[in-house]
């Protein structure tokens, strides 16, 4: 966020300030749906259901690993429509998205195993490797009378099967990092498509009498939320109630860093904001909308300002494309980088524009005052002077302890040159926003030398 195209810096943080707390809820609330879902299912069969001989418990794992795949892939498109109490219950958007992924992917997994079990018998057949017996009459054949789901059997089917072709497709794309991230935004926006044609797939496919049974009822309600998850994410309602729309008010780019400052004037009501959290902003019709750090704080004065470095294929553009006037949506905010943490004492390092909360903090402190004994790192390769000279004011401000480390004279800031500067850094909470590698790095080195992990605020977040 913080100017980044890509979510790559380290900012939404919950009230608790725990990261491995957090990670903790994060990936208890995976297992427990992946296990749930697993659970119920086996409580839905009967004694004897894996004991039948191969084909009647290969008819039954198909129907396991089907349901399963499309559960968890409910849960997942539930998420991409942020939902507002998920982001509280989770601590923050950086673990909604992260959970986000990783149900899609566990879902892909027994999508994979049940087109597998559906269809592996016949290929094992075709290359005369295993006997397949002779398929019972069509539906269609025996039964008398007009039934609807017997009629869409054949076509959910294939529908079906050429759904999963396409979500393998675009699961491979959303995993390859080198694929550009505006085209990945776009076809990401046909999951919620397949999703519904996979519901449809399974409704029809489905034996009535799972229904009835103890997954039933909660697979039922996955998916009538997930469908409407997904025509919301389809007619583009995602986050409706939380939009603002304004103009922008001012432009300014600094040469030296190419940091581009973007402040916005909102025409409709805005909730208001806490320093360190984000937006999602839509400069025009033709881009989606791209998160980005709120670098001003909060004045009931309709003023948001943004500070967007041009690092991506959609950022590097904004300089030149954008025009004082031009119409602005903005939703949010999001985030949990609260700056409440175990310790009065805290140090932020800020990476490259990863500085931007930090820069938001300063701005409410210097509004309602400041007592604890903060220092700030702000490490990057190209100093801008017009960039730094509100930071030093705020800073001086508001008593912050300002620390310029430029990468190109003294290298990446370390704990060592750290150490040098602060010696009681191990009294302090470490709240960081930059580059991923950079704060792996740091929290690596700091972990190693006996700082407790819930004392370093590190966030989740990737997009894809």
């Amino acid at each position: 966020m913080a100017g980044f195209s890509r979510k790559t810096c380290a900012l939404l943080i919950s009230p608790i300030g725990s990261t491995r707390m957090q990670f903790t809820r994060l990936t208890t609330t995976f297992a427990f749906a992946v296990v749930g879902l697993a659970g119920l299912w086996l409580l839905s069969l009967a004694p004897d259901a894996l004991s039948q001989g191969f084909w009647a418990t290969r008819t039954t794992l198909v129907y396991g690993s089907g349901v399963l795949a499309l559960g968890l892939m409910s849960v997942g498109v539930i998420l991409a429509a942020r939902p507002l109490w998920f982001e509280t219950a989770l601590g923050g958007l950086d673990k909604f998205y992260r959970l986000h992924k990783w149900l899609g992917l566990a879902a892909l997994g027994f999508a994979i195993a049940h087109f597998v079990l559906r269809k592996g018998p016949s290929w094992l057949s075709e290359l005369g490797l295993f006997a397949v017996p002779p398929k019972p009459p069509h539906a269609k054949e025996v039964a008398t009378g007009f039934d609807l789901f017997r009629e869409l059997k054949h076509p959910a089917a294939e529908i079906g099967e050429w759904a999963f072709y396409l979500l393998l497709a675009l699961v491979a794309l959303a995993l390859w990092k080198r694929f550009p991230y505006k085209y990945f935004f776009k076809t990401h926006r046909l999951m919620p498509a397949i999703y519904l044609v996979l519901v449809f797939h399974a409704v029809i496919l489905i034996d009535r009498s799972y229904w009835l049974r103890p997954l039933g009822p909660v697979l039922a309600l996955l998916l009538m939320a997930g469908t409407l998850a997904a025509l919301i994410a389809l007619f583009r309602k995602i986050g409706l109630s939380r939009r603002a729309s304004g103009s922008i008010a001012k432009l300014a780019l600094y040469d030296g860093n190419q940091v581009l400052d973007v402040e916005i004037r909102l025409e409709t009501t805005w909730p208001g904001h806490q320093a360190g959290q984000f937006a999602f902003v839509n400069f025009d019709d033709v881009e989606d909308a791209h998160p980005f750090t709120i670098s001003s704080a909060w004045h009931d004065d309709g003023l948001l300002l943004f500070s967007i470095k041009g690092l991506g294929d959609y950022t590097r553009t904004l300089a030149g494309n954008l025009h004082l006037g031009q119409g602005v949506v903005v939703e949010g905010p999001y985030g949990r980088f609260n700056f409440e943490g175990a310790s009065h004492r805290q140090i932020w390092i800020g990476g490259g524009v990863g500085v931007t909360p930090f820069i938001a903090r300063l701005r409410q402190l210097a509004r309602v005052g400041r007592t604890d004994p903060v220092d700030l790192f702000y490490a990057t390769n190209a100093p801008d002077p017009a960039f730094l000279a509100p930071i030093r004011q705020l800073a001086e401000q508001t008593g912050v302890a300002f620390h310029l480390v430029d990468g190109s004279q003294a290298g990446r800031l370390t704990l060592e040159s750290l150490t040098v500067m602060v010696p009681d850094w191990k009294q302090a909470d470490v709240w960081f926003c930059g580059p991923r590698g950079f704060g792996v790095a740091m929290r690596s080195a700091m972990l190693a030398q006996g700082l407790p992990t819930s004392r370093f605020h590190q966030e989740l977040f990737e997009m894809r």
